[in-house]
């Protein structure tokens, strides 16, 4: 019989040195597949999830790939709070992100630690003498995967002494016979690591060792998958109402499931022995199907409800958020229409221009009111309008350029250049707000202000610049030219005023009127910003009066001279 052991003589360095490599190796596969698989990942799951079955398997492919169902929920959230997608999409990730997150515990079962030193020099390799993007994230994930394996394997004996702990075996003991003890401190210790993978890791490793009972395993997995919710409830704080929503149901999911399955725990612990025994599976992979069984089932019951789920939480969390997607009312880019009637098409992408462009003036009105109340919501709402801009710039422009592989004539061929001007303009003005939010934030982060004078000037600007975009769009929207010229003036009085008002701050530096340090330095950039986002305006009506040739040019020369 071997003697207890005390703290000092368990190898705590090879617990925590093979945590952190296993850490690594789940954060560097996931960053190469992620790589490999392209960089369009927000743009797949906002195509591909337009029902929940269909983002239920989103979310499980993504976590898959991503090695880590925290980082699938917690992209499906940063998409509803920029008012990208809606709950109930949302919603089906999260479920699908909860069966994916097994895979990681699918592969621990395959007891690879040998064949792993010799990937992880294979892949080391890799990054030596090659130099592809593409062959260094293959590198990537093959370092990772092996590391996955190694970090394991450290811990693996380290964590076999635990069972010789003083008092280790009335843990579990205590964990078995009251197995709530189990899931809360799965639930707390997977809240600090910030992954349910490397707690379900070690508890495979535990089982493996006869150093716990199937039982308190199980327990603590349960403790693992409330656990894992604290990452998406951080990224939900200060978010939309949406946000917080999804967050929130991430959270009565994993919790509800949990519960339900703890009243059965005995029951289907059983089950997982039918399992292990009929299918002859080890250890490791007993306490993986245990995970996965969990979380499909726990999935198949919450499916049939997502509606109600949806109206629960706007019931707990009421409200409605400032700007979503499903409020600019955008028409639908119809790709059939582009064959049949080219110029309804070319019709279809100008007013739904148009529509962006509304969305842009709103995000500079933000940005004003930001500066003026100091409020963060205002921020938040450019931040939500850059997000919704940036998808529309994207769909738009895809409508656009495939409209132009049709045969055009030349009066459409001009409809379509000055389309698409327009919007890469737009777009610009709209990452512009953002620097202008940035610009404020770093004023009051250091608890200064403008002084009165900056601030009567900024408001003159900001006038004058709302008023030439409003112009610059009619413009546009209305092929009514009259006004043309009178916008050309305000153009040169922007200039000006940007000019006038450097001047007048240099003054005010050599009186010393202007002592604030960032404030100071921020003021000329803001300036200077706002003067470049008057001249993506003036460019918008430029663009409409005289636009650019496009017989035999590319879409991103046209774009290159219309910035």
């Amino acid at each position: 019989m071997t003697e207890s052991l005390t703290l000092s003589q368990i190898h705590w360095e090879f617990i925590f040195g093979g945590l952190a490599i296993f850490l690594l190796g789940i954060n560097l596969m996931g960053d190469g597949l992620t790589n490999f698989a392209g960089s369009k990942i927000r743009d797949y799951i906002d195509k591909y999830t337009s029902n929940p079955l269909l983002a239920i398997l989103v979310g499980l492919i993504l976590t898959a790939v991503l090695q880590s169902s925290s980082a699938t929920t917690v992209i499906a959230i940063s998409l509803v709070r920029s008012g990208l997608m809606r709950l109930d999409q949302a919603i089906g990730i999260s479920m699908g992100a909860n069966i994916g997150t097994t895979v990681t515990a699918v592969l621990i079962s395959f007891e690879m630690e040998y064949l792993s030193y010799f990937i992880l020099f294979i892949g080391v390799l890799f990054i030596m003498f090659t130099k592809s993007k593409k062959s260094s994230y293959i590198a990537s994930i093959m370092i990772g995967f092996a590391l996955i394996f190694v970090g394991l394997s450290m811990m693996g004996d380290a964590l076999k002494q635990l069972q010789y702990l003083n008092g280790f075996n009335d843990l579990i003991l205590s964990i078995s016979r009251q197995p709530v003890i189990g899931l809360v401190g799965g639930a707390i210790i997977t809240g600090v690591i910030q992954s349910s993978s490397a707690v379900v890791g070690i508890v495979q490793k535990l089982y493996d060792s006869n150093a716990m009972s199937l039982i308190a395993g199980i327990a603590l997995v349960f403790g693992a998958n409330i656990g894992t919710t604290v990452t998406t409830l951080i990224a939900s704080v200060g978010g939309s109402l949406a946000a917080k929503r999804a967050s929130l149901f991430h959270l009565m999911f994993n919790v509800i499931g949990s519960i339900v399955f703890m009243i059965f725990l005995v029951p289907y612990t059983r089950f997982i022995e039918l399992v292990v025994s009929m299918f002859n599976l080890n250890n490791l992979m007993a306490i993986a199907a245990a995970h996965f069984f969990f979380n499909f089932v726990s999935t198949l019951m919450f499916f049939p409800f997502v509606k109600q789920f949806v109206k629960l939480m706007e019931t707990i969390v009421p409200g409605k958020d400032s700007v979503s997607i499903d409020d600019v009312g955008l028409e639908e880019l119809d790709e059939a229409m582009i064959i049949n009637f080219t110029a309804g098409a070319l019709e279809v992408s100008k007013r739904s221009t148009t529509k962006v462009g509304e969305l842009v003036v709103s995000s500079i009105e933000a940005s004003q009111q930001y500066l003026l109340t100091k409020d963060k919501r205002y921020a938040d709402t450019v931040i939500q309008l850059e997000e919704i801009i940036n998808s529309l710039d994207t769909k738009i422009t895809s409508y656009l350029l495939k409209i132009a592989k049709t045969n055009l004539s030349e009066q459409l061929s001009l409809e379509y250049a000055i389309n698409l001007q327009v919007i890469k303009n737009l777009e610009r003005i709209s990452d512009l707000s953002i620097n202008l939010v940035e610009y404020y934030e770093l004023i009051y982060e250091n608890k200064e202000e403008l002084s009165d004078e900056a601030m009567d000037e900024l408001r003159q600007v900001y006038d004058l610049l709302t008023h030439n975009l409003n112009t610059a769009l009619e413009i546009y929207h209305t092929n009514n030219f009259s006004t043309y010229q009178t916008l050309t003036e305000d153009e040169n009085y922007m200039d000006l005023l940007e000019h006038q008002f450097r001047e007048n701050f240099f003054y005010r530096i050599t009186l010393n009127k202007s002592v604030a340090d960032v404030a100071s330095s921020m003021y000329v950039d803001i300036l200077g910003t706002l003067e470049r986002m008057a001249d993506h305006s003036y460019n918008i009506a430029t663009n409409t009066v005289n636009p650019i040739k496009v017989h035999n040019r590319s879409a991103d020369s046209i774009i290159k001279e219309s910035l």
